[in-house]
């Protein structure tokens, strides 16, 4: 899957929005939702990992990198 992806933007965790496809660590992440978080510094998304197989939770600091990527 990996050949063909396209990295558009970088942005910080704090500008993620719902649906978008993310790329954090080098692992790739797609129908991002954002949740509540209790940390005010911290954004906190649920999104599916092609790692993984499945659902997984993120806790990020708010101005942590974060590639959006597209096929």
């Amino acid at each position: 899957m990996t050949d063909n992806i396209i990295i558009n933007d970088t942005i910080i965790a704090d500008q993620i929005e719902d649906g978008d496809q993310i790329q954090v660590d080098g692992v790739y992440y797609e129908n991002v939702a954002l949740l509540d978080a209790t940390d005010p510094d911290e954004v906190r998304v649920r999104a599916y990992s092609e790692d993984e197989g499945d659902l997984v939770t993120l806790e990020l600091p708010y101005d942590y990198p974060v590639n959006l990527w597209s096929l």
